[in-house]
């Protein structure tokens, strides 16, 4: 090594994508480039393309990251909660982590790629913790994984519209009225 020279920095694709998930939850989702990456991690924009696949295997690997994200903070809502409890605290954590996180929230708008099986995954992750809270509402399992579907489904789209249109106080009315239309409807579900 030179003297006076700083040394390079060790690159990992965690680090891209920390770096990357940083920007999207600091300027918003349309703020992620390369060059903004590159910058921050202080190297050539050129030491990324080891890592992701350019701008759209960026956007994919924030994606993904997001994905798991919501998983994590949907988990922990869910965690010692039963019933009708759950389903709204779930909710909430869908809602809150898109609101405090729109960046990410964002990537999760964009359709992946064709045959993205990172992302299936982590899309499948979520949405099993929708269906352990159904088997433990008492449905069987595939109701559960409809349940789950749906649900999910119910609250992504709403969010995906609260997101587009802004944010007004009159949305978390709306939102409490979706998730008591969820449970209402699940509990008078024909057996």
């Amino acid at each position: 090594m030179v003297v006076g020279m700083a040394p390079i920095p060790k690159l990992t694709t965690a680090a891209v994508v920390d770096q990357a998930v940083t920007i999207v939850d600091d300027l918003g989702f349309d703020a992620l480039s390369i060059s903004a990456v590159a910058a921050d991690l202080e190297v050539a924009p050129s030491a990324l393309y080891t890592y992701c696949q350019g701008l759209d295997g960026m956007r994919n690997m924030v994606a993904i990251a997001a994905t798991h994200n919501l998983t994590v903070d949907v988990r922990n809502a869910a965690t010692g909660a039963f019933g009708d409890v759950a389903l709204k605290a779930i909710g909430q954590a869908y809602r809150n982590f898109a609101l405090r996180h729109p960046g990410q929230f964002a990537s999760t708008l964009r359709p992946p790629p064709a045959d993205n099986g990172d992302f299936v995954e982590a899309t499948a992750a979520l949405i099993n913790v929708f269906v352990l809270v159904f088997t433990a509402m008492g449905l069987d399992s595939d109701e559960s994984r409809l349940a789950a579907r749906s649900t999910r489904s119910a609250i992504h789209g709403f969010l995906a519209l609260e997101h587009t249109s802004g944010t007004s106080t009159d949305h978390a009315e709306e939102f409490d009225h979706l998730l008591r239309a969820l449970r209402i409807g699940l509990a008078n579900r024909e057996l």
